[in-house]
């Protein structure tokens, strides 16, 4: 009997679900179910992503607070899976208490290895992606998946040094090939690697422009960038369910998700992981996306 740790990505909870939450999750369920039924320890964790500049944004649109939209897109989806009767063993929100702690910790441990720095920042921002693009990125000045112009940003911020960690991940998916699959989004990652300098990641967000987020442990005027809040989801789930089987669990995870995500899962998050001295996971599996007329879901 194998262990097995099976996690979808954390939904966002901007929208409320829809048909391309649902693929991705009814795979991943049916995955558990075959591990299950094979006699293998398996677990599936699921849950909803709620920080962020496009929550705080939708919370407004609706009369709500931050915390009450969260409350009630969040529900929506664990009801959603509950009556269409997804097997999951653990529903986490970035809410949780225990998952603060995680984000936390873990950028101690990135700033313990010296990998944490404070410098300026301009470009150009996509409040949709919640991500800085490049000029080259952009398709026709706009951005890619929101089809809008994306907005001039310049200000503080902390930094992780992912350039660090670029040759690293290079060489770890050239020895561990079956680390991404299928082989196409394996080669999609490892051609933005060798194709350019990776550069740092930006990791906060100043609360004078957004406060709804996780403090830094080591500057209370800055909350952690929502994909360093989200992808940490991934260890505080395991760390909160199975705490005395981390070690054991942990180098068992396979993440599904959808291509769209697949530069934050495939650099991102591996970086972040050496960084903070934890082993990477042992799967990211890649599907493409549902598109609505020629856009993404």
């Amino acid at each position: 009997m194998g262990r097995v740790y099976l996690t979808t990505p954390l939904y966002y909870v901007n929208a409320e679900p829809h048909l391309g939450h649902t693929y991705t999750t009814i795979v991943a369920d049916t995955l558990a179910r075959w591990h299950r039924d094979r006699g293998d320890d398996t677990l599936l964790v699921t849950g909803t992503d709620e920080h962020g500049d496009k929550i705080a944004q939708a919370a407004a649109a609706a009369g709500a607070t931050p915390r009450e939209h969260a409350d009630r897109v969040s529900g929506l989806f664990r009801d959603t899976w509950d009556a269409i009767g997804i097997s999951y063993d653990h529903f986490i929100r970035t809410t949780d208490d225990y998952h603060v702690r995680t984000v936390q910790d873990i950028a101690r441990r990135m700033e313990a290895a010296g990998d944490i720095y404070f410098g300026r920042y301009g470009g150009l921002y996509c409040y949709g992606c919640e991500r800085f693009y490049t000029e080259k990125e952009l398709v026709d000045g706009l951005c890619p998946d929101h089809r809008v112009a994306p907005t001039y940003i310049e200000e503080e911020n902390y930094f992780f040094r992912m350039s660090r960690y670029q040759q690293r991940l290079i060489d770890e998916l050239e020895r561990h090939p079956e680390r991404i699959e299928p082989e196409r989004y394996r080669n999609e990652v490892l051609a933005m690697l060798r194709g350019e300098a990776l550069g740092d990641l930006c990791i906060s967000r100043p609360k004078t422009r957004l406060s709804w987020g996780i403090e830094l442990p080591f500057d209370d005027r800055y909350v952690a960038y929502v994909w360093v809040d989200a992808l940490t989801n991934y260890v505080s789930a395991i760390r909160h369910i199975r705490p005395e089987q981390f070690d054991q669990y942990w180098p068992q995870a396979e993440h599904l998700i959808a291509k769209d995500i697949l530069k934050q899962h495939g650099i991102f998050w591996p970086t972040m992981l050496m960084s903070a001295g934890l082993p990477l996971f042992k799967c990211l599996h890649v599907h493409g996306y549902w598109t609505q007329g020629e856009s993404k879901m």
